[in-house]
């Protein structure tokens, strides 16, 4: 072989080893916003069930004031 050619092939793989990381970082990446996407969706939950007790507690208050009203008229 001709010295560009030995260029070329060493180029080349070292290319081939550079994707071969990239790939490794780009799937580690991936499978860390799977688990931030899983934690948030578990979040997303748990703030809504927190609302509707916040609304049901809310509803009982006001039925309290509304009873409380009633007898003071």
């Amino acid at each position: 072989m001709t010295e560009p050619e030995n260029l070329t092939l060493q180029l080349l793989r070292e290319i081939r080893s550079e994707v071969g990381a990239l790939r490794g970082d780009v799937r580690e990446l991936s499978e860390r916003i799977d688990t931030i996407e899983i934690k948030l969706d578990g979040l997303t939950h748990a703030v809504v069930a927190g609302f509707g007790s916040l609304v049901h507690e809310l509803d009982g208050v006001k039925q309290r004031v509304g009873r409380l009203e009633a007898e003071k008229a």
